[in-house]
């Protein structure tokens, strides 16, 4: 009997992917209400032990980094510093009890069940997506999106002006097209981790990425597929006996590139072209990263970061812009090197971890670790409860399924 409620809480996983962003109230201006709004008590169902001297080391961290933040950042809008705070503390909250949580574990016998949650969450997903395009393609709109937007936590009315002036971009269930693509990347890595070939929802769920749009995340996909090619392949042992696998392999995805190549290089151009969305991700906030690293007052407390973007004058659009859409660099306004030094301090442990994962990289090990600081560049909502519920639900399945020590 026991054994039976426990996979029915993991049951409920692949479901909330289909909530995460579906608003259930609101508190506030800038604080919606979402079924992981309730992460931290939803964790509680699957904690067999609970490690607190991790839990505590990660409570210090948050803890030490938000007196930084206080002590050295500059305020440009105290009024919002409380709900801000809160945000990156909750963040802190639910990293800190993924890492220092032992999870009950989950049955073989009851692999197939949760997969095949899996399965029909990413088919309805990449079903309405799909639809979304149809409509767009045959009317030059989507009132379906707009149906769906006003359930959501966040507004995705500049989609809706893209594409009225001819953009292709599907955002399904989700309140922006980089965030639509990441949940299925997270799905993606839930699914590996049962270590299981899945080539039909792989394909499903590309095409997901592509009808989103997100440059991101087709590039993120092709990254994690060629290091699994390179770590099957690139080894004596794998050359030697599966040498014409591993050709065979490469050039159907090369011939996949070439086929992609078109689309690259347009959003590629885009980075230079001020106003897009790859450029205001990625190169318009440069100038803000480099005043935060190279003067006092660059760092800014949170809460201030709309008024401190504003200040900057770079246009998202039409508009001149008020938020981070680039996770990296909102870390480094909060924190200055703190943030280079943590995450070129992460980046190295996954590079260790790379070097050894060639013929050995048990169930996209490397992908799932390098999954962090690479959703970084895909929203700027990295406090959110939603942000953290994508990132840490790979990393739940895998302790769940005793890849890893707990």
């Amino acid at each position: 009997m026991s054994r039976s409620i426990r996979i029915c809480s993991y049951l409920a996983l692949p479901l909330i992917y289909l909530l995460v962003n579906v608003k259930l109230a609101q508190i506030g201006e800038s604080f919606p209400i979402t079924v992981v709004t309730f992460l931290p008590l939803l964790l509680l169902l699957y904690v067999d032990k609970i490690n607190l001297k991790k839990l505590m080391i990660a409570l210090g961290i948050g803890a030490g980094l938000t007196l930084f933040n206080y002590i050295f950042g500059t305020s440009l809008n105290a009024g919002k510093y409380v709900t801000s705070t809160l945000l990156f503390i909750y963040l802190v909250i639910i990293i800190g009890m993924v890492w220092s949580i032992r999870f009950k574990q989950v049955s073989p016998h009851n692999h197939a069940k949760i997969l095949r949650f899996f399965y029909l969450a990413v088919g309805f997903i990449v079903l309405l997506a799909a639809l979304e395009m149809a409509q767009i393609i045959l009317t030059g709109g989507s009132s379906l999106m707009e149906m769906i937007s006003k359930y959501l936590i966040y507004s995705n009315s500049y989609v809706l002006n893209f594409i009225k002036f001819g953009g292709k971009r599907t955002t399904a269930l989700y309140f922006e097209p980089a965030f639509f693509a990441l949940a299925l990347i997270s799905i993606w890595l839930c699914i590996k981790q049962f270590g299981i070939k899945t080539p039909k929802t792989d394909a499903m769920i590309l095409a997901g990425i592509v009808l989103s749009g997100s440059f991101s995340g087709v590039m993120t996909f092709i990254l994690f597929y060629l290091l699994e090619w390179a770590f099957q392949y690139l080894n004596k042992d794998a050359i030697r006996k599966r040498l014409p696998l591993a050709i065979i392999s490469l050039t159907a995805f090369m011939v996949g590139l070439v086929f992609a190549f078109p689309y690259i290089a347009t959003r590629l151009g885009d980075l230079g072209t001020e106003g897009s969305s790859s450029y205001y991700r990625i190169i318009g906030p440069l100038v803000m990263v480099g005043y935060s690293l190279t003067n006092i007052d660059g760092m800014v407390r949170f809460g201030s970061l709309y008024e401190y973007v504003a200040s900057f004058g770079i246009f998202n659009g039409a508009d001149v812009g008020k938020t981070i859409d680039n996770g990296l660099y909102l870390l480094i306004i909060y924190f200055s090197w703190f943030a280079v030094i943590l995450t070129a301090w992460y980046l190295f442990k996954v590079g260790r971890m790379t070097i050894n994962a060639f013929g050995n990289n048990r169930n996209f090990g490397v992908q799932l670790y390098l999954f962090t600081p690479v959703s970084l560049f895909f929203t700027g909502s990295i406090f959110s409860p939603e942000y953290a519920f994508l990132i840490v639900c790979p990393f739940i399945f895998r302790k769940a399924l005793n890849i890893t020590k707990n």
